[in-house]
């Protein structure tokens, strides 16, 4: 636990200029560093000033515990593989917006490479997978890739494997809900706001690569349901809420105004996410060091230190997990059932609206999956 705390302190570092170099970085353990750092998928945000291409760092300020040889090519590799991954994805992503636009489908891409581009450095963000929203709903747009790839899909996307070296899941639409009547409204606001997305085009620093990305207004919004969904559903890492990060900077530099900032808290308040959008505010502002005056909602503490131990506990999209470790042993459907729904409910008081549909969910969803391997 002190590790990681070192570790955050120097994250906080890492993200902020004019900040001096901090005196737990005499404890830092490189290798370690870079475990945690893969484990969040944020190795990049470190890496650029371990290795001092931000320019924040000098020799001295390594306060006597300079990497080794061998911890820096380790970083060196990770850097050097981050800048290579995106520079593929970079490509995908410009190829899959015009493809699809070709084919008669404004798009645009969230997340992803939109957010990289925010970064001091795009190509060394970690990137995933290539997340593109097309305009037509869900039967026209299934129509449509399955004559190229007859995949399952669920309620928002489909996989629509047109690239070997990259994935794409094509959305109908951007998120979901679980609580039903909120998520019908979801719908209705997504179908206004829809038009104005597809048309926001950006391109990477270097002139190379260009795509569409969300506004501002929209994904600061998006976004944070985003993270609120897969919280409930199976857990963020620190990358997540450092995209997060970045986008609030960019609402600065880009000059929200107050009625942008009024339309964020009106959504987040109809939608049920003051707590959690509290709890993120929190973590950009006090653990990220975020002034203030970039914040869009009134940081909430208790929420954040409680959603910041979550994250540190459940990895990139829950891959570090280890509380849901009896259900590799349990025998059952329905014991293993009771636990992890049991897992489920340490979330029901800070959430509710949610949490209270995921039984249901999760019964539909086994349902469905039992029906289809019967058939």
């Amino acid at each position: 636990m002190d590790n990681e705390r070192n570790y955050i302190e120097l994250l906080k570092y890492c993200l902020n200029d004019n900040m001096p170099a901090p005196e737990c970085i005499k404890e830092i353990n490189w290798h370690d560093l870079l475990e945690f750092a893969i484990k969040q998928t944020i190795q990049g945000v470190f890496g650029r000033t371990i290795l001092m291409q931000d320019g924040k760092m000098h020799k001295e300020d390594f306060k006597g515990n300079k990497p080794t040889d061998d911890d820096v090519m380790e970083w060196v590799f990770e850097m050097h593989r981050l800048r290579k991954e995106n520079e593929t994805l970079f490509k995908r992503a410009d190829k899959a917006c015009e493809w699809f636009l070709e084919n008669g489908f404004p798009n645009c891409i969230l997340k992803g490479q939109g957010n990289a581009l925010m970064y001091p450095d795009p190509y060394a963000r970690v990137p995933g997978d290539i997340d593109i929203w097309l305009d037509g709903g869900r039967e026209k747009i299934l129509d449509f890739t399955t004559k190229y790839y007859n995949r399952p899909y669920t309620s928002i996307h489909v996989d629509f494997p047109m690239f070997a070296d990259a994935g794409v899941e094509v959305h109908f639409r951007p998120s979901y809900m679980l609580n039903l009547f909120i998520d019908k409204e979801l719908v209705k606001y997504f179908d206004e706001v829809k038009a104005s997305q597809f048309c926001n085009e950006t391109r990477t620093p270097d002139g190379k690569y260009k795509f569409f990305i969300p506004t501002n207004d929209f994904n600061v919004f998006y976004q944070m349901l985003h993270l609120y969904r897969h919280v409930v559903k199976e857990g963020i890492g620190l990358r997540q809420i450092i995209d997060y990060y970045y986008l609030l900077r960019k609402c600065k530099a880009d000059g929200m105004g107050e009625k942008e900032k009024e339309n964020f808290t009106r959504l987040i308040k109809k939608f049920k996410m003051k707590r959690f959008t509290g709890a993120i505010m929190y973590i950009v502002h006090q653990v990220f060091g975020l002034p203030e005056e970039y914040l869009l909602f009134p940081p909430d503490k208790k929420e954040g230190e409680f959603m910041l131990s979550e994250v540190l506990l459940m990895g990139n999209f829950g891959k570090a997990e280890t509380r849901k470790a009896a259900l590799e042993t349990a025998e059952g459907h329905f014991k293993r059932f009771l636990i992890y729904e049991g897992y489920n409910m340490r979330l029901l008081k800070h959430y509710p609206y949610e949490v209270i549909w995921r039984p249901w969910h999760d019964i539909k969803a086994s349902w469905k999956r039992r029906h289809n391997n019967d058939t």
